[in-house]
């Protein structure tokens, strides 16, 4: 089974649902509509799949970001000069795929709430867009990979990540006081998401070129003087690379630095706190012994 678009991070699954409008496919949190209308229609169109084990082969660049995934049987050609790879293993891979995405998209903009959250996304000059497929990971692990043999078979050695690695912050290794373990990772791995392109028109004005490959409905604005409309469109999904290229890597870099810090900061409290070294000691006082007890300093 192939990942939807695969994200460059995971989200929280309780964060995003098929059929729910968004400005920042990466940013749930930010700004979004789901219509409560809806709910029951797109609910009879999804499409259903679960895998227990889930095996999947992750490609990662060089800033920390999900690049691709190749699966349990991978192409070794695709891989085989990628330097930085994860395999994972989770106990579920859940699937939920709309089996006709532009009916679902058309069940959102049959409630009215949604076409006023459209046209005013429109009129902020803001970016729209729809999620039709979610992948979602359940306890996924994450370690380093390397083909063996030269690359001559498909063979994988894995390892542990290190601390520090240069991966999504949610799949580093837990980093407590003196414990160093797996860390287990649930949440949406890839989406299936379309972009959403809406304006305001009159309904005698021609489309552009760069309405082709939409998919468009058109709508009376109430109240307008103009007759004017809302024409909305939908377009084809999103690929892992134009997901990879929507996140900014500063937000997680400043994270990561702050995580260090704080690190640095719990090993000076147990250094501190460790029976072999007291208050009193020379080594907390700025002051070294003399290594003659007779001369004083």
């Amino acid at each position: 089974m192939v990942l939807h678009g695969l994200l460059p991070k995971p989200l929280p699954s309780d964060e995003v649902a098929i059929g729910q409008l968004l400005i920042h496919p990466l940013h749930p949190e930010h700004d979004g509509f789901y219509s409560q209308q809806a709910h029951a229609e797109i609910d009879d169109l999804n499409d259903y799949h679960i895998q227990l084990r889930y095996k999947d082969l992750f490609s990662v660049d060089q800033e920390g970001r999900f690049m691709a995934n190749y699966g349990a049987k991978f192409d070794l050609g695709r891989v085989y000069r990628q330097p930085n790879l994860l395999s994972v293993i989770a106990e579920q891979m859940i699937q939920r795929t709309s089996q006709a995405p532009a009916r679902a998209f058309q069940a959102v903009l049959e409630d009215p709430e949604a076409r006023e959250w459209i046209q005013k996304v429109v009129s902020d000059e803001k970016e729209c867009y729809v999620v039709v497929g979610i992948t979602e990971l359940k306890n996924a692990v994450f370690k380093r990979a390397k083909l063996q043999d030269a690359g001559v078979s498909n063979r994988l050695k894995e390892a542990p990540l290190e601390r520090g690695a240069k991966v999504p912050r949610a799949v580093r290794r837990n980093s407590t006081i003196g414990l160093e373990g797996e860390r287990h990772v649930s949440g949406v791995f890839g989406m299936d998401i379309r972009r959403v392109i809406g304006r305001i028109t009159r309904p005698e004005e021609p489309h552009r070129l760069s309405d082709l490959g939409y998919i468009w409905s058109y709508y009376d604005i109430p109240g307008s003087k103009n007759k004017e409309q809302l024409m909305v469109g939908l377009g084809e999904p999103l690929k892992a690379n134009d997901l990879r290229l929507m996140l900014d890597v500063s937000e997680e870099d400043v994270q990561a630095n702050l995580d260090a810090i704080s690190q640095l900061s719990l090993d000076a409290m147990s250094a501190a706190a460790s029976p072999m070294l007291r208050p009193s000691s020379p080594a907390l006082r700025g002051r070294s012994p003399s290594p003659h007890p007779a001369v004083r300093v």
